[in-house]
Order: C-alpha cells, then sequence, then structure tokens
C-alpha cells in the first residue's frame, strides 16, 4: 500500500493501512533522509498495536543506522521538548492522537520538534514508497527513558514561574492515554490540587477521544462537584486540550486563545497566527497583527516563525507558544491557564465574560466526485458578495468590515465541500452559511 501523507503524518486502520511494513519502511526512510547516523526520539501513545508497530519502528532505525532514544507511552509535545532539549536529529511519534482507537498514526518530528513542512513529508513519502519489503517487519522496542522531570523542568522554564498554579484547583481528563498519570503529576508539582478521572492508562477508549465540549460530560460532573477552578480534557497524545470553567460550561476553542492572548501577551502588540478557519474572535481582541494561514500544524509553525508571532492556535484545541515551543502542547496550555487564574485572582467564568461572542456554523455540502475539482473555480467565478475581501490561500475565503466571514473548502477526505461562517451577529451567520450553501449547491447537477 502506498504510504501518503496527510496534514500532520500517515494516518489509517491498525495493520490495515498503517501496518508493519509501514513501519518499516517509514522508519527506514525517516534515517535515510536525515542522513548519518542520527540520534532520533520514539513515543506511543496507549492504543492496541501501538507498542508492536513503535518495536518495528525502532527495529526499523536502528538498522538503518540512528540512535534510538525510546520514550516509551509519551505525550507528543513531550516528546517534543526532548528532541529540542537534547539537541536530537528528530523524532517520531506513533500515536492515532484524536482518532478513533482502531485507528493509527506515524508521525515525524523535526530537529525543532515540530511537524515538518509538507514538502518534507512528501519527500519522506517518496523515499518510503521506493523501499523493498523488508524480509521481517518484527521489532522490539529499547528500554524506555524517562522524561517526566526533564519535561516539567521545560514547562516551568517556558511559563516562567516556578509555581506558576499555586492554589488552583483542576480537574483533569486524560482519557486513559499518554497523559494518564503524567498530567496530574506536572499539575501537582506547579502548585495544583489536582482531580482526576480516566487517569489510569488504559488500551480502549473511554470517551471519543477528541476533546470537544459534546464528548466532556464526565469532566463536567467532575468540575462541579470537585468545585475546581476549571477543568481540562485531552486528546491520546496531549496536543489537544478542551478547557472547562469553574460552572462546567466548556470553553470555545477560540475563546481559550483570546484569553492567552490578553493574559499572557496583554492583548499585543505583535503577531498572532492562525488559519483560515478560526473565529473572527481574535481579530477582536488583538492589538497587534493577526496573520492567517493554511489549515494544519506545519502551516501553523512555518507562519509563526516567519512572521515572529509571539501566539499561534488553531480551532481543533492546539496552542502554540513560540518561539521555544513551535508544537501544539496541550499540557503548557493547561499550565499557562493555571498561570492565568492564579494571577489574576479571577474565576475562569468572569474572564469569559469579558470577551465578545462570535456565533459560528458549519455545514458539510455532498458534491459529486466528479465535480469535487470544478467547485472553487465555479464558486470564484459566479460568487461576489458585495463588501467582501478575497483571502484564498486555503479556499475561498469572504471577509466583510464587521468581522464576519464566510469560507468554502473542499473537504482533503470525503467528497464534500465545507461551508462555515463566522460573525458576531446570529442573524448574519445563518444568513451568510444559507447564501455559501446555496452558492455551492447551485454548482451542482
Amino acid at each position: 500500500m502506498e504510504i501518503k501523507f496527510g496534514t500532520a503524518g500517515v494516518r489509517g486502520i491498525t495493520d490495515l493501512e498503517i501496518t508493519e511494513e509501514t513501519c518499516w519502511k517509514l522508519g527506514t526512510a525517516l534515517v535515510k533522509k536525515i542522513g548519518g547516523t542520527p540520534e532520533i526520539a520514539l513515543g506511543r501513545d496507549t492504543r492496541p498495536g501501538a507498542d508492536r508497530l513503535a518495536g518495528v519502528c525502532a527495529a526499523a532505525m536502528d538498522a538503518a543506522g540512528a540512535s534510538v532514544r525510546n520514550y516509551g507511552i509519551c505525550p507528543s509535545p513531550a516528546l517534543s521538548a526532548m528532541i529540542l532539549g537534547k539537541n536530537m536529529a528528530g523524532g517520531l511519534m506513533v500515536t492515532g492522537s484524536h482518532m478513533p482507537y482502531d485507528r493509527i498514526g506515524l508521525i515525524p518530528l523535526a530537529a525543532n520538534g515540530a511537524i515538518p513542512p509538507r514538502e518534507s513529508s512528501s519527500e519522506l513519502a517518496d523515499l518510503a514508497n521506493t523501499l523493498p519489503p523488508p524480509n521481517t517487519a518484527k521489532g522490539s522496542l529499547p528500554e524506555p527513558s524517562e522524561f517526566a522531570l526533564d519535561y516539567l523542568e521545560f514547562l516551568l522554564e517556558a511559563c516562567g514561574s516556578r509555581l506558576p498554579g499555586k492554589g488552583i484547583s483542576v480537574a483533569l481528563d486524560p482519557a486513559g492515554a499518554t497523559g494518564a498519570g503524567l498530567v496530574s503529576r506536572l499539575m501537582n508539582d506547579i502548585g495544583c490540587n489536582v482531580q482526576s478521572i480516566h487517569d489510569s492508562r488504559e488500551d480502549f477508549a473511554p470517551r471519543r477521544m477528541e476533546p470537544r465540549a459534546d464528548s466532556v460530560e464526565e469532566l463536567i460532573e467532575l468540575v462541579r462537584e470537585s468545585g475546581a477552578d476549571f477543568g481540562a480534557a485531552y486528546d491520546a497524545d496531549c496536543d489537544r486540550v478542551l478547557f472547562v470553567d469553574e460552572t462546567g460550561k466548556p470553553l470555545s476553542e477560540d475563546l481559550s486563545a483570546v484569553i492567552f492572548a490578553k493574559y499572557l501577551f496583554n492583548g499585543g502588540p505583535g503577531t498572532v497566527v492562525t488559519p483560515v478557519n478560526s473565529s473572527g474572535l481574535m481579530k477582536a481582541v488583538w492589538k497587534g497583527r493577526v496573520e492567517e494561514c493554511i489549515i494544519g500544524p506545519p502551516e501553523i509553525s512555518i507562519a509563526a516563525e516567519t512572521h515572529g508571532a509571539v501566539f499561534a492556535y488553531e480551532e481543533s484545541g492546539k496552542y502554540f507558544f513560540p518561539p521555544g515551543v513551535m508544537w501544539a502542547d496541550g499540557i503548557l496550555a493547561t499550565v499557562m491557564m493555571a498561570r492565568i487564574l492564579a494571577t489574576s485572582k479571577k474565576k475562569l467564568s468572569a474572564i469569559t465574560a469579558e470577551f465578545p461572542r462570535h456565533v459560528q456554523i458549519k455545514r458539510n455540502v455532498k458534491v459529486p466526485d466528479a465535480q469535487m475539482a470544478s467547485v472553487l473555480s465555479g464558486i470564484r467565478n459566479s460568487f461576489s458578495p458585495a463588501g467582501a475581501v478575497l483571502n484564498d490561500i486555503d479556499g475561498l475565503k469572504y471577509t466583510w468590515p464587521d468581522g464576519s466571514w464566510l469560507l468554502i473548502r473542499l473537504s482533503g477526505t470525503e467528497p464534500l465541500v465545507r461551508v462555515y461562517v463566522d460573525s458576531p451577529s446570529p442573524d448574519r451567520a445563518r444568513e451568510l452559511s444559507d447564501m455559501g450553501t446555496a452558492a455551492v449547491k447551485h454548482l451542482i447537477f
């Protein structure tokens, strides 16, 4: 089966699309692409097959001449911190991240800890696809290296305080995955009082792995029962986080981002980077420059470096703290949230009330496969809404002076056109959603 990268790594159904052969070829190709005898970090999550497939990756990289440092069950951001802090040549994370537990991914990491640019990933895939099948794709993992204390020091240095969460009570849901037993320890070490659920490693998913408002009911209940100042839920590898205020209300990812922007960076000046599908809320709050980029972690890191950003985020719950942290780090984001509450002496619900509200509507329009390639050009030629400015770096995004926007974008995995809308006004949001959906349907025959 051909190895093909998505926005972040190679992903698919365990042992059907991501096989031992896939692991061997990609592990070998990664070493060959780096060249020489590099030191490479390896980590994995807790889902079925991850240890076995990571063992194949380790054996392949060792056979290709690399020195493999195995960190075992390890959050992706912690692995990135180890790569950067110990000057390693790169890394490989075996994780399904936010996907269902029958799926897994192989995610290469660059020497700065970030996901490599798509061009580099394409070159890696091309090289892997030229390699012959291995005689054997079996392997075993070296003894895991300890990383918790090094990662704690990294977190403390990044937030600039030894006890940033002193006196703050936090409820945690690491979903029995890489953060289980670790995030609670780290948050306790920064001064927080910790309550947690799903805090032991499990080889099954106790909830839907993507932390969204409709998948964290147990965390909401824990926050309310324990009287925690806030709650945090993670995906399998802890690069995503969802926050819940002390009343049990989940925060939108865009709202969490503007809280960071105001309370960590004083609302500007400087540059914030975010993909084109993020809310206009940041532009309403940030006093500096907001640079939009293509959707996906590689482009966020690249744009953050290019523009010298002080902060970057993605509406999936990924928060970046450049220049020292060029990867999404849900654990560091939790430390930062605890610091904000500890220093501001405010309730999280009171902080959220300081910001305006934006309404988002997301709709999908099914399109015949044969027409997918022509939809955007058809929209561009036939759809010219009055007063809108067009941004076409990733789909077609129309923005109006009131801060409302309409994004029409092709799905990368299904025969669907995404119609996304964001507006300060609910009525305006519905109007633009209907307008965009009608424009797409008009082209379908």
